[in-house]
């Protein structure tokens, strides 16, 4: 098993060499290079096949996630990224942290930063906060989802998986159905699938397009579910954030699942190649019908799952150890 370990990890620092991100936070898809976003993926390749094998490549790192958000996937698989890699990581929430006593998330933040924690992994209802307390504090940052702006670990293991399956994304048909205009998944994937040469098209209800929204991310609308699926190679279907004050925005859940909602017919209007990908927590029946979320022969659901913890591997080492030597410069108030 050692053997096995040792290999992993030679595998990992051959490919990274003595290479390091352009940045030092990663706060928005915006900030990564295109041979950043390579590099990232390409190391979460060799992660993702030693899941079964504990590593020691971040041995002596403290990671803290501080989650003031609800979540299941992303913060398990960055608690499980960072102790696969051998962090020492601890995770903190708002209902148990010094903000719930009236604390600033600056000063709950420099705090963290004080106790020598290399890596904070922030999602906040915020948005813009990550990249206000990256300039702050000496840690380096992640962003996990700010408010309604960006999730970069998220449009990262979406490029994986799109990958995986398809190879190249340059010049593939992406169709996002559902809340964009809430959707800090969307801030991010948007950006990514730009950068990379999609063709990106957007189905939803108007009351769901944001302001200069098509020509900020490059997309094409369609009011008409149907006719944005046609040849799409890629489905990406996003919930409905109620939480977020979305049922607003439309006359009811049940309408919404009846006209934007992926069913097998309508999924099967698509690329006969297509996959189906969606950020979770998927509501069956009203974002994707049940029949499609894990083991329909299109999902790739569960496989984005899988990635997610391969990426954020990836991230927490890329973050976590530099190799330039070179320390973050940041503004003391």
């Amino acid at each position: 098993m050692s053997i096995q370990r040792w290999d992993f990890q030679e595998q990992a620092r051959e490919l990274r060499g003595q290479k390091d991100l352009s940045v030092f936070d990663i706060v928005s898809i915006d900030d990564l290079s295109v041979e950043d976003i390579d590099l990232i993926l390409s190391l979460a390749t060799i992660f993702k096949e030693s899941k079964s094998e504990k590593l020691s490549l971040l041995k002596g790192v403290s990671i803290i996630n501080a989650f003031y958000e609800n979540s299941t996937r992303t913060r398990s698989s960055f608690e499980l990224a960072g102790k696969h890699l051998g962090a020492d990581t601890i995770n903190i929430s708002g209902s148990g942290s010094s903000v719930k006593k009236g604390e600033t998330l600056l000063d709950t933040t420099e705090t963290l930063s004080a106790l020598q924690a290399q890596v904070i992994i922030i999602r906040t209802e915020f948005s813009g906060m990550p990249e206000f307390l990256a300039r702050h504090v000496s840690a380096n940052i992640v962003n996990a989802g700010d408010g309604w702006h960006e999730h970069p670990s998220q449009a990262l293991l979406d490029l994986k998986t799109i990958r995986d399956h398809h190879g190249s994304i340059q010049g593939k048909v992406v169709t996002i159905v559902g809340d964009i205009l809430h959707s800090r998944v969307f801030g991010s994937l948007a950006r990514l699938l730009k950068k990379q040469g999609a063709l990106v098209r957007v189905a939803c209800p108007e009351t769901f397009i944001p302001e200069k929204g098509e020509s900020v991310f490059g997309f094409e609308y369609f009011s008409d579910v149907e006719k944005a699926l046609k040849d799409a190679e890629v489905v990406y279907a996003l919930r409905v954030q109620e939480e977020r004050g979305s049922t607003g925005y439309i006359p009811s859940m049940r309408e919404y699942s009846k006209t934007f909602g992926i069913s097998a017919k309508r999924l099967s209007m698509a690329h006969p190649n297509a996959i189906l990908l969606h950020p979770g927590p998927v509501m069956r029946d009203t974002d994707v019908h049940s029949a499609l979320v894990a083991v329909h022969e299109q999902s790739r659901i569960l496989d984005q799952v899988e990635n997610g913890m391969a990426v954020r591997a990836s991230l927490l080492w890329m973050v976590g150890d530099r190799k330039d030597g070179k320390k973050k410069e940041y503004k003391i108030l």
